[in-house]
């Protein structure tokens, strides 16, 4: 599997490559092939990876990341469902 989001959720999170391998138990010479397309994870390999950067694995792989619940519906938008866009 091919990780394109590694090496920017790692410098995202302030991590040289040695620091991800302590947090993560992954070789930073795997990180490093990693990052540059030279090697493919293993499934293991992303779930630990994830771990270490406090992500959800599927950002690895450019996964969209929500903070928070989603918006509730209010009750003034109509009764047809009709959603209002406020600017």
């Amino acid at each position: 599997m091919e990780l394109p989001h590694l090496r920017g959720l790692r410098q995202r999170a302030v991590l040289s490559q040695e620091k991800l391998a302590e947090r993560s138990g992954v070789a930073r010479d795997t990180i490093s092939k990693l990052e540059t397309g030279q090697r493919r994870a293993y499934p293991t390999t992303v779930r630990k990876l994830a771990a270490g950067l406090e992500v959800e694995p599927r950002l690895l792989f450019g996964g969209v990341e929500y903070s928070g619940a989603a918006p509730e519906e209010s009750p003034s938008e109509g009764s047809r469902g009709d959603k209002k866009v406020g600017f």
